[in-house]
């Protein structure tokens, strides 16, 4: 993964908050703790894209929610329509409901 990043083992260890000397340990092991993988997972192309396409889907669905929402609303403003002109029809009442469509 180190290779796949762009900038040097001092920015990188500065970015990991650990020594250079910690990052050439880990280096040399080719091995270092979950956390640090996991933060330079990230600030690779792969986690890069990964968020990239996390951000995508995630306004599709959002996108899709709010037009459900507005068709659900339309319907619901029909229904209200109607219910006022059957109200309308009707005597009224001293308690009937006033409904006002905008």
């Amino acid at each position: 993964m180190l290779d796949n990043i762009a900038s040097s083992d001092t920015e990188i260890a500065k970015f990991l908050e650990i020594t250079p000397q910690t990052l050439r340990k880990y280096r040399q092991k080719g091995q270092a703790p979950r956390l640090v993988m996991l933060a330079l997972f990230w600030e690779t192309v792969w986690g890069q894209s990964a968020a990239n396409c996390d951000a995508v889907n995630w306004g599709r669905l959002q996108f899709q929610e709010n037009a459900m929402l507005k068709r659900q609303n339309a319907k619901l403003k029909k229904q209200m329509a109607e219910l006022e002109k059957a109200l309308a029809s009707v005597d009224q009442a001293a308690n009937s409901p006033v409904f006002e469509i905008r």
